[in-house]
C-alpha cells in the first residue's frame, strides 16, 4: 500500500498525540496500590504489562486476520466506553456500540475500495473472515445508532447527536486516516486524557503522573521505531509503517483497556464515592 501526503500527515497524529494517551498507566496503576512496597508491585505490574502487548504481537503475527477482527470489537468497547463516560446517556450500550463502531465498523464499510488495501496489508491477504464479520456487524451498529439517536433526540442531549452525525459524515467524505486519526487524537484521547487526570488529582501527584507520561511514551515510540526497522527490511516503508502503528496501537491497547475499562473505572468510582 502506498501512503499518501494525508496519510502520514494522520499517521504522525496518532504517533505523536494519540499513542500518548495511555501513557498515563504507570501512574494510574501506582494510584491503586496501597502496600509499602509501591515499587515491587509496580514493577510487576508494568512487567506483566510489556508481556500481554508482546504475546497480542506475536499472536497477531500467527492469526493476523482474527487478530485484527477482534481488535476492532474490543476498539468499539473501548471508545464507546470513554465516549459515555463523558457524555452518558439513558441507553448505555446502544451508545458505546454506535460511537464506538464509527471508525471500527462505520469506516471500514463506507470506505471499503480504500480500507481493502489498509487490512490487506495488516493481514497478509484479502481477510474474507473479517469482512463477513463487518457485514454482520454493521447491522448491529445501525440498529444501536437508531436507538442511540432517539434517545439524545428525547433527552435533548443536542451537541451528543450532533458529534455522533458529524463523524459518520466525516467517516464518508475524509481518507480513512485521516478520519481515525481525528477520532482518535482529539476525541478519545483528549477524554481519555481529561478523565484520567480528573481522577488522579485525589490518588496522586501531578509530578508523578506527567513524569510516568514522558517515560511511558518515549519507551513506546523507541519499540516502535525498533519494530519498525525491522519490518522495514522486509517489506516497503508505507506497509512497514501500517504494520507498525496499528499492530503495536493493538499490543498495547489490550492492557491498556483491561487496566482502564476493568479495573480503573471501578476502582476511581469506589474511591471518589467514599472521599
Amino acid at each position: 500500500m502506498s501512503l499518501t501526503a494525508i496519510d502520514w500527515f494522520a499517521l504522525a497524529l496518532v504517533v505523536v498525540i494519540g499513542l500518548p494517551h495511555g501513557a498515563f498507566d504507570a501512574a494510574i496503576s501506582l494510584s491503586m496500590i496501597s502496600s509499602n512496597k509501591k515499587i515491587a508491585r509496580l514493577t510487576g505490574i508494568l512487567l506483566s504489562y510489556l508481556l500481554l502487548a508482546v504475546l497480542v504481537v506475536l499472536i497477531w503475527k500467527q492469526f493476523p486476520e482474527l487478530s485484527l477482527l477482534i481488535f476492532l470489537i474490543i476498539s468499539v468497547i473501548h471508545f464507546g466506553m470513554a465516549d459515555f463516560s463523558a457524555y452518558p446517556t439513558r441507553l448505555k450500550w446502544p451508545h458505546i456500540i454506535a460511537h464506538g463502531g464509527i471508525v471500527a465498523i462505520w469506516l471500514p464499510i463506507v470506505k471499503k475500495k480504500e480500507v481493502v488495501e489498509l487490512f490487506s496489508t495488516l493481514t497478509d491477504g484479502v481477510a474474507p473472515l473479517l469482512w463477513k464479520s463487518l457485514a454482520i456487524l454493521i447491522l448491529f451498529w445501525f440498529i444501536a445508532g437508531f436507538l442511540h439517536l432517539y434517545d439524545t433526540f428525547r433527552s435533548k442531549h443536542y451537541f451528543i447527536t450532533f458529534e455522533f452525525i458529524a463523524l459518520i459524515i466525516l467517516a464518508y467524505f475524509a481518507p480513512p486516516l485521516l478520519t481515525f486519526a481525528v477520532y482518535f487524537c482529539f476525541i478519545h484521547s483528549r477524554r481519555h486524557f481529561t478523565f484520567v487526570w480528573e481522577k488522579l488529582q485525589p490518588m496522586g501527584t501531578k509530578k508523578m503522573m506527567i513524569i510516568s507520561a514522558v517515560v511511558l511514551s518515549v519507551s513506546s515510540w523507541l519499540l516502535g521505531c525498533c519494530f519498525y526497522w525491522y519490518l522495514n527490511l522486509n517489506m516497503t516503508t508505507s506497509d512497514a509503517a501500517l504494520q507498525t502503528i496499528f499492530i503495536g496501537l493493538a499490543a498495547l491497547t489490550v492492557p491498556h483497556m483491561m487496566l482502564i475499562d476493568l479495573v480503573f473505572r471501578p476502582y476511581s468510582d469506589k474511591y471518589n464515592n467514599k472521599n
